[in-house]
This record gives C-alpha cells, structure tokens and sequence, in this order.
C-alpha cells in the first residue's frame, strides 16, 4: 500500500473526475495548490474541497495559505477539514518566508499557527526558508514537512533540519523531483531512501511525491504503479516488508489518524 502526502492533482485536473487518481488500499493527499488563484481564492480553495470530500481514502491539505493573510480572515476559515497547510509556497507572505525569499515568521504567522493546531490541522514545514523553518518549528508543535528533498536545492531540507524533525519523529515526505532528490531513476529513488534510512532510520520517512506539481519526474517512477518498483528494490537490498511499510504507507497514516 502506498500513503501520499502530496500530489497536486486538484489543481492540474480541476475539471476532472477525481476518483480515478485513487489508489485500491491506499491514500493519495489532494493538495490545493493557491498560488495561482488571481482572485478569490478562498472561495476556489472551498469549492474544490467540497467536491474533494466525496471521494474515500483521499486527505485533503492547502498549499500556501497566504491568500489568508489579509486582516484576520484565517480566524474564520475552516481549518478542519485538511491534513495539513503550509504557511507559503516559495515567496514571502503575511505569515513567513518562502523558500526562494528571506522573509521571517511573522507576528501574523504565530497567530495562525496557533488557530491551525487549534483545529487539528498540522501545520506543513515544505517551501519556508532556513530561517522561517526554525521560526515555525519553534512555535508549532504538530508539524510535518509534506515533499522535499535532501540536496543543496533551496526547497531542500539539509542535515539540521532532518535532525530536527527527526528528533521531534515528525514526518518528512521525500520527493520524487528530480530537483530535489538527484534521483534520476528508482535505483537513484531507492538510494536517496537507504541513505536517510542509515543516518535517521524508518520512523520518520514517508512518500511526498508531487506528483502533478512538477514534470521534473523520472519516468520510471512517475506513477503509484511504477513506485512500487523501489519496494522490490528496497527488498532486494534487505529491507523487511515491516520498514518498507512503514515508509510507504504506515509512518503518513499513523499521522494522519492521530488524534490531535
């Protein structure tokens, strides 16, 4: 079974029928991606999740929640409904700074922390800057970090940010962006997996493929079908079914049924 915490695919397909990018057992998260939304955000972001509610096995999350950062319109907003919301996408906002910015946390951003935990939504470390990921690991105490890499790349996580959430066992979603992981293939795929797995071990990683939000995707890997490939790699390599498992499905639903 394969557990997602990211594929973007509300926003790549908004007019398509969401069910046939379901997985039998498994759990894709539909993230609604708002950067683009030129207006009205708020009410696209509602109309795409009540359509997202109706399909089984499918978390729902909010990528860049900036479009609530005029005034106090966070306050209202129903945090409920999603896994998790991230505070940008790569640029500054009203709540914290993006990974290609130099922003910082805002005195905004605390408070909207605060209204998201608050309704047991986690709050999304992905896209923040260095500064504006410790900031927000500082202040939050439900986190996560959705799909990232862990290369030099500015949306990557480097080894003190690992570290850090690893500490806390906060999950970390590993990327299939070739951009953020070097992975070129499912060999390269498996490699950056045995990699994090000797230095933090299996608690902690989980799949964030992105998939739709990028086609910097390698093509033997670019579907759930094909993923499966890197668990007989894994496999081969010595990995027991229990931790391979764990990184592909249980680590993600373990949190995501967490009651918080």
């Amino acid at each position: 079974m394969i557990f997602d915490l990211h594929n973007d695919f509300p926003t790549r397909f908004l007019n398509a029928d969401y069910c046939r990018f379901g997985i039998s057992g498994g759990y894709i998260t539909a993230v609604i991606w708002t950067s683009d939304f030129e207006s009205d955000a708020e009410s696209k972001v509602n109309g795409i999740t009540k359509r997202l509610t109706a399909i089984d096995h499918t978390p729902i999350a909010i990528e860049d929640i900036g479009f609530l950062a005029n005034g106090e319109r966070y306050k209202t907003f129903d945090f409920e409904k999603y896994f998790y919301c991230s505070l940008t996408w790569n640029h500054n906002n009203g709540f914290a700074g993006g990974a290609l910015d130099d922003g910082e946390l805002t005195e905004l951003g605390k408070s909207v922390i605060k209204t998201i935990e608050g309704s047991g939504c986690y709050v999304d470390l992905a896209h923040l800057n260095r500064k504006s990921f410790f900031q927000v690991l500082d202040s939050a105490k439900n986190v996560l970090c959705s799909h990232t890499g862990f290369n030099n790349n500015a949306r990557s996580l480097n080894d003190e940010q690992i570290k850090s959430l690893a500490e806390r066992n906060a999950v970390i979603g590993l990327c299939t962006v070739q951009a953020f992981s070097d992975a070129t293939s499912a060999i390269e795929f498996s490699n950056e997996i045995d990699k994090f797995v000797q230095k933090y071990g299996c608690g902690c990683l989980a799949l964030g493929t992105d998939f739709n939000g990028s086609d910097d995707i390698p093509i033997d890997i670019d579907d759930y079908v094909k993923l499966l490939k890197v668990q007989d790699i894994l496999c081969r390599r010595g990995y027991t079914r229990d931790d391979i498992n764990k990184i592909f499905f249980e680590n993600a639903y373990t949190l995501y049924r967490k009651e918080r």
